[in-house]
């Protein structure tokens, strides 16, 4: 079984040419007063994972395991 960490880091590696359009959570609060929306966020400090990010991945990785259940 792959571990949480393993799965963040794939889904990172995933959406890293978003890194290249949306500005880190840091930065963000100097650039805009807008309040987050939902959309696509990250976060230039390594040991920060945002909830959203870990609960898509766990969601992603329990629907194989779902859909052999249903069968």
């Amino acid at each position: 079984m792959v571990s949480l960490l393993e799965l963040v880091r794939l889904y990172d590696e995933e959406q890293s040419w978003l890194r290249q359009f949306v500005v880190p959570e840091e930065r963000r609060n100097q650039l805009t007063s807008a309040p987050w929306g939902g959309e696509y966020r990250w976060f230039l400090a390594d040991n920060v994972v945002p909830l959203e990010k870990v609960r898509l991945v766990r969601e992603r990785a329990a629907q194989p395991f779902l859909a052999r259940a249903q069968r």
